[in-house]
């Protein structure tokens, strides 16, 4: 019985460790779209290739210590817009979710049209109130 309550903590504890694993890796291996310094912390934005695409996106927020691992900023709120000389300014449709790792949030964006879009990202938590912005180009 002992053996088999120990191979059922090693085989839980190795899972964990390799889900872990995984994730880091995943954030690791995407690049960066834009960074932003706020205080002594880092908010990063990351996906798969680096930039923004009209239509559908799916990217990382990440907020990164002065050493560059992530921390916890508790809640997040993003918005996004788009302004236009003569109009009123464009919103993009975005959703911020946390992904479940330490400073990470993962973003759903539509965005109608290409151009210079403007984010604006705050959090309220452990590190207490912040806010910072992005002027990024939507290809």
């Amino acid at each position: 019985m002992k053996t088999l309550a120990g191979s059922h903590i090693l085989l839980a504890a190795t899972l964990v460790l390799a889900g872990c694993g995984r994730s880091a890796d995943e954030t690791q291996n995407m690049q960066p779209i834009e960074t932003r310094k706020a205080g002594d912390l880092s908010v990063v934005l990351l996906n798969d290739a680096g930039e923004l695409k009209q239509g559908q996106n799916s990217f990382l927020v990440q907020f990164r210590d002065p050493q560059g691992q992530p921390v916890d900023v508790g809640e997040v709120q993003l918005g996004s817009s788009m302004f236009m000389p003569g109009m009123a300014p464009m919103s993009g449709d975005s959703e911020i979710t946390p992904t479940g790792r330490t400073g990470t949030y993962h973003v759903k964006s539509s965005f109608a049209m290409s151009g210079a879009w403007r984010f604006t990202i705050s959090w309220n938590g452990p590190r207490g109130r912040g806010n910072t912005s992005f002027h990024t180009n939507v290809r």
